[in-house]
């Protein structure tokens, strides 16, 4: 049984005949129940549910080191989960497969990167990229103390460095990835700002490790 509060024009709990309402972070909201229930496995229906699923297990993985420091903070009247899985969902394609790596945004915010930023492989060290920039300190909101961030991906194992302790005033950093040599990486580099907590876009490279 639904109970509606406050006369006509106040929220809704419950069901009241084919409507259902409810309330999440304090938005009412109001829906009605279909009619009827039709098997959802059209070509069209079958790709989405693909891409969604696919882009909820990414979402998931990076829940705790990606989503509530960086998109929470971003997210108006939704999670920073639902805001990372709008953004996010058209890079995949109708088989659950990321069509686009440079499409995908791993992080979003208002710090400024630093100009002139390349990813690429480390010829010197087996398994390594070198990230190199031209330092920006004191543009806008940038800070010299300002941390590196990388995410990598390889082969389907997603990986958000721990331990980078390079700042933005370094120019450039060195960095092993966990995937060994011989293989394509996908990798994401952001900075943080650890004084004010915020972030920066990232910028993507694609790196054939050696």
């Amino acid at each position: 049984m639904g109970k509606i509060s406050q006369g006509i024009l106040g929220g809704v709990s419950g069901t009241v005949g084919n409507v259902v309402g409810g309330s999440w972070k304090g938005i009412s909201y109001l829906r009605v129940k279909s009619d009827h229930y039709n098997d959802a496995n059209s070509d069209k229906q079958i790709s989405h549910r693909a891409k969604f699923s696919t882009c909820v297990a990414l979402a998931r993985s990076i829940l705790d080191t990606i989503i509530r420091p960086i998109w929470k903070k971003k997210a108006v009247k939704m999670s920073g989960f639902n805001l990372f899985t709008k953004a996010n969902l058209q890079v995949f394609d109708g088989n659950g497969d990321i069509a686009d790596f440079s499409q995908l945004q791993i992080s979003i915010g208002d710090l400024p990167l630093p100009g002139n930023l390349s990813i690429q492989d480390d010829a010197a060290t087996e398994g390594g990229i070198s990230v190199t920039w031209v330092d920006n300190s004191g543009v806008g909101s940038a800070l010299a103390t300002d941390k590196l961030r990388v995410l990598a991906i390889c082969n389907g194992e997603v990986n958000v460095l721990q331990g980078v302790n390079i700042t933005r005033n370094a120019g450039a950093a060195n960095i092993l990835l966990p995937f060994g040599p011989g293989v394509e990486a996908q990798v994401y580099v952001f900075f943080e700002s650890v004084e004010k907590g915020t972030y920066s876009v990232d910028q993507h490279g694609t790196v054939n490790v050696t």
